[in-house]
């Protein structure tokens, strides 16, 4: 059975694995099905499981942080912020959802045409009631 493959931007959920660090059992289980896929990141994601990252990794431990962002870089595609994609950041902020990030990583899906995998339920509620269109897909549609 074949089936269609999609642009998908990764939430920093589906990032952290790339880093050595397990998530969710979701996420988890969802990595085997990316491919196929073409898979895109944002610098932002690295920023955020940066902040994950200095709180648990020792000093020692840090190459393999170091080699998986490596390989994060070789195999995924890198997307830039763009006026859009901060516009509707600022939006939803001031519209009361205060993960800028996450604001960002909606944005940017929405300024590119990708889909952004995603776990986050509380983020698409909120971009649907701002009247927002979804670009959401969650680990089980894979």
């Amino acid at each position: 059975m074949s089936r269609k493959s999609l642009r998908i931007l990764l939430d920093t959920s589906f990032i952290l694995p790339f880093l050595g660090f397990k998530t969710s059992e979701a996420v988890m289980k969802a990595l085997p099905r990316l491919r196929g896929h073409e898979l895109y990141y944002s610098d932002l994601s690295i920023l955020e499981a940066l902040w994950k990252v200095v709180k648990v990794v020792k000093r020692e431990d840090l190459a393999i942080v170091l080699e998986g962002l490596k390989l994060l870089k070789r195999d995924l595609n890198c997307v830039r912020v763009d006026e859009k994609a901060l516009e509707t950041a600022f939006n939803l902020y001031t519209a009361g959802h205060r993960d800028l990030i996450d604001n960002m990583l909606y944005g940017i899906s929405l300024s590119q045409g990708l889909k952004l995998l995603t776990i986050d339920r509380e983020l698409e509620d909120f971009v649907k009631k701002q009247g927002y269109p979804s670009t959401f897909i969650h680990p089980e549609e894979l």
